[in-house]
């Protein structure tokens, strides 16, 4: 297949599922991969793909562009992300690639890529990866953000990132997402739109994020005691909130029995109210770093207590592959089909999970035997070549769907008046 993949940020090892998808289908099959580009970093990351002999097409603005569209819309009723992110420019270049060569499919990535890309539903044919419901995330921040003015844009957000997202589903025959509750949360909005006749469910299919189990492999380095490790990138505000409630509600209650224990925070792009954590010398902050795998590998445990989210959580998969025993939030663990106590632990609570912490730094076996166990069940349910070959089914039944629509020929008018 000929494979037009368009995402609104380049993939990496950050951008993990994109990056995982491109590095398994180019394969079998030709990728061209049409990306924007708004900073040094992310420029770097395309230099890097183009290193690895992938073409990409590479669309370039300044971010003020887009911070101007997301102002221009606050007194519409667009999604500020969606203005964010929509960029004539864009579509523009993905209508030229369209117009030179013949693709037999276009993937776009993310709420922020298909809100460039809607144009192209109509003539080509098109499978949108959501990746998680938006709108479901927003409603979940409104009531758990960590600042009452992220908690106040989210209110806004919501109502207009779920009328946004209805609307989608009425234009977008094949929808793909990371975990069956995004599906369910994406269904429930197209049934709320009261049309004449049921959704089909079958429109959106879930296709969960791999690891790469190469890279993210189980090594002999040694552990510091009692150290706990959190990751993710610290610009987004769902790992910001749980930071937050790691720090404040969770590492009192361990630190009152265990004195000795340790906090490492890595992510990218910490705000003000992470980097203080510096002040306590228990805490380190690292901030960006070229490879996360060392502070996974050297930490006791990891903890990912996620006061809201969606989707699946990656941090959570490289953790369980590097074999590093993990307690993440309940309704984080509902995403995954790891059984809670066998691959994985789960909590509720602060209680819960400065409990399921201590338990597993002080027993050894049981540390080791839910360290197989999450690795034999990342090998299992996430390999890359096999959620690939999930995404290829879909994109031959999008082909098919298209071909069918071709087949279908309309009366000419003129000949059935002379009928």
């Amino acid at each position: 297949m000929k494979i037009l993949f368009i995402t609104p940020y380049p993939p990496s090892r950050i951008r993990v599922r994109a990056y995982g998808f491109v590095q398994q289908l180019c394969r079998e099959h030709e990728v061209t991969i049409l990306t924007q580009s708004s900073n040094a970093q992310e420029w770097r990351d395309c230099l890097a793909l183009q290193q690895q002999g992938f073409e990409v097409i590479v669309v370039s603005e300044p971010r003020s562009y887009a911070l101007a569209r997301s102002g221009l819309a606050l007194a519409s009723s667009t999604p500020l992300q969606v203005a964010y992110a929509r960029s004539g420019c864009f579509l523009h270049q993905a209508q030229l690639l369209c117009a030179r060569k013949h693709f037999d499919i276009i993937h776009v990535e993310h709420l922020r890529g298909i809100a460039s890309m809607d144009a192209l539903v109509q003539d080509h044919p098109l499978v949108w990866d959501a990746v998680d419901c938006i709108s479901e995330l927003w409603r979940q921040t409104a009531r758990s953000g960590p600042s009452l003015a992220l908690r106040t844009v989210a209110l806004l957000e919501y109502k207009r990132t779920k009328r946004y997202e209805r609307q989608l589903q009425q234009k977008i025959a094949h929808i793909v997402t990371t975990s069956e509750s995004d599906r369910q949360s994406l269904f429930a909005l197209a049934r709320s739109a009261r049309l004449k006749e049921e959704p089909n469910p079958e429109r959106i299919t879930v296709v969960p994020c791999g690891v790469d189990l190469d890279y993210f492999a189980p090594s002999d380095q040694r552990y510091r005691p009692y150290n706990i490790v959190f990751s993710g990138k610290m610009s987004y505000h769902a790992n910001v909130a749980a930071a937050q409630y790691l720090y404040h509600k969770i590492m009192p209650l361990i630190w009152r029995v265990e004195p000795a224990a340790t906090l490492t925070i890595v992510g990218s792009h910490p705000p003000q109210s992470i980097q203080r954590l510096r002040l306590d010398q228990r805490v380190e902050i690292t901030g960006y770093v070229d490879d996360i795998r060392p502070y996974i590998k050297r930490a006791h445990i990891m903890l990912s207590p996620m006061v809201y989210s969606v989707g699946i959580q990656n941090k959570v998969l490289e953790t369980m592959a590097l074999g590093t025993p993990a307690v993440i939030s309940a309704h984080s663990a509902q995403a995954l089909s790891a059984r809670p106590g066998h691959d994985m632990f789960s909590a509720t609570s602060a209680q819960e999970f400065a409990t399921a912490a201590l338990h597993l730094m002080r027993d050894a076996a049981l540390r080791e035997k839910i360290s197989q166990q999450a690795r034999q069940y990342v090998e299992q349910r996430h390999r890359w070549s096999d959620v690939t070959q999930q995404l290829v089914h879909i994109y031959q039944r999008a082909i098919s769907g298209e071909a069918q629509k071709e087949m279908i020929t309309v009366p000419d008018p003129v000949a059935s008046d002379q009928l």
